[in-house]
Order: C-alpha cells, then sequence, then structure tokens
C-alpha cells in the first residue's frame, strides 16, 4: 500500500484525475467498508451513512463509490451478502478478517487522517476566497521546498523552520481580538 502524506492537508490526500481533492487514496474505500463490516454486517446504505458520520466533512458519501467497492470486495471473496428484509446485508469472511488484520495499520491511518480534518470543513467557506491564491503560492512554494530539501537534512530543517514560523504567525494572528 502507498505511504501517507505525513501531514494532514485535505486538498493533498488524493487528486483524482480531473485534479479534484479526494479524502481516499486507492484502496481506502475498500479498507474502510471492510473495517466499518468487522465491527457488524451492514447493508450498503447504512454503510454510506457510516462513513458520513464516521468521516464528516471529508467525505461525501455515495453510491457510486460504495457499491462498486462491495461488488468488487465479494468478487474477491472478502464479503459475503445474504438478504435480510429485503436488503442485501454485508458481512465479512474469514478471507476479510485476514485482510483487515493485515492491513491494520493502514486503516487506523485512515481513520486517525479522518479525526484530524474533523471540524477543518467550518473553518473554509467564503471568508477564505481571499486568501486562496496567496495560499496556493505557499503550498507550490512548499512543496518545491521539500523537494529541493529531500535527503539533505540541514535543508530539510531549514524548510520545517520557516513553514512552522509561517504557522505561528498565521495562529498568533488568528488569536487577536477584533477591535
Amino acid at each position: 500500500m502507498p505511504d501517507q502524506w505525513p501531514f494532514p492537508i485535505p486538498l493533498l490526500v488524493s487528486p483524482d484525475s480531473r485534479g479534484r481533492a479526494r479524502f481516499f487514496a486507492l484502496g481506502e474505500v475498500r479498507l474502510a467498508v471492510l473495517s466499518l463490516l468487522l465491527e457488524a454486517p451492514r447493508h450498503g446504505y447504512q454503510l454510506m451513512k457510516d462513513l458520513g458520520e464516521r468521516l464528516g466533512e471529508c467525505y461525501q458519501s455515495s453510491a457510486g463509490t460504495v457499491y462498486p467497492a462491495l461488488k468488487q470486495l465479494q468478487k474477491e471473496g472478502l464479503i459475503a451478502s445474504r438478504t435480510e428484509q429485503g436488503r442485501h446485508v454485508y458481512r465479512l469472511t474469514k478471507e476479510g478478517r485476514d485482510t483487515v488484520r493485515r492491513e491494520a495499520k493502514w486503516i487506523g491511518e485512515i481513520w486517525s487522517r479522518a479525526s484530524s480534518y474533523q471540524g477543518l470543513g467550518s473553518q473554509i467557506g467564503p471568508h477564505t476566497v481571499v486568501i486562496a491564491s496567496p495560499l496556493q503560492e505557499i503550498l507550490t512554494a512548499g512543496l518545491r521546498a521539500a523537494k529541493w530539501s529531500s535527503g539533505n537534512p540541514d535543508r530539510e530543517d531549514r524548510v520545517r523552520s520557516i513553514l512552522r514560523q509561517a504557522a505561528a504567525q498565521l495562529r498568533q494572528l488568528a488569536a487577536e481580538q477584533i477591535p
């Protein structure tokens, strides 16, 4: 499985083919669904609802994502379904439980990342439009500096220091009382 971003910037989690931000990286929807099914059997709508509750503002759950994932997991033999009260209820198979155990670290990282983003959506709104361009400049410059510093501890420390100073100044600014 690919390494996760070492910093919680939702826009960098995983861009899709059109460049839009996505919460889940390749293969993570499957793991999130498997981890929920480890807790208890669920039908598709319940999985969408639980993903939405667990991920909050990070993710808009949709049938177009969850049901194809369920179909693929079933095809791989990781889950099985049974019709109960007119709904397909999905359960983990032994292979599915083994997969959850094997991928426990990555699953933990998914849920940890989701927790770190909680409340971020309330920080984004019309008031952020005025800083979008300079924020993008900082992000781009930071990524270029990361590439420049890669593998050189002194350069890496310098880049981290500059970014932490900027973050500290912005936190101080945001904490000031409005006159």
